[in-house]
């Protein structure tokens, strides 16, 4: 199994992500690692900025554990719901919206 977080930025792993989705072997790493970036960025765009990064935390193991698990919501919803994910902002906001970037002016 790979582990992608070192690579590309990722708060989960391939190896985390495949443990989450409890997929065993059946679900490539290329698959898994598609799913992981989609989902992060599905996060991302909710708090209008990136997890980890310039406008983020200084490092993947400072992003919150709060925000980790909404990436696990956005894999999982990706996953399971292939077709038509459903994941929505007003069932985000609640759970991380204090972590949005918010700009004046």
């Amino acid at each position: 199994m790979t582990d992608v977080a070192a690579i590309d930025g990722t708060v989960l792993t391939v190896a985390a992500a495949r443990i989450h989705l409890r997929v065993g072997s059946k679900v490539t790493d290329a698959e898994l690692s598609d799913l992981v970036v989609a989902a992060q960025g599905r996060i991302e765009s909710f708090l209008g900025r990136e997890l980890v990064g310039a406008t983020g935390w200084a490092t993947v193991d400072a992003v919150p554990a709060l925000v980790r698990h909404c990436v696990k919501l956005a894999l999982s919803d990706f996953y399971v719901n292939r077709e038509a994910p459903q994941l929505t902002d007003e069932q985000l906001r609640p759970i991380i919206g204090s972590k949005m970037l918010v700009t004046i002016g």
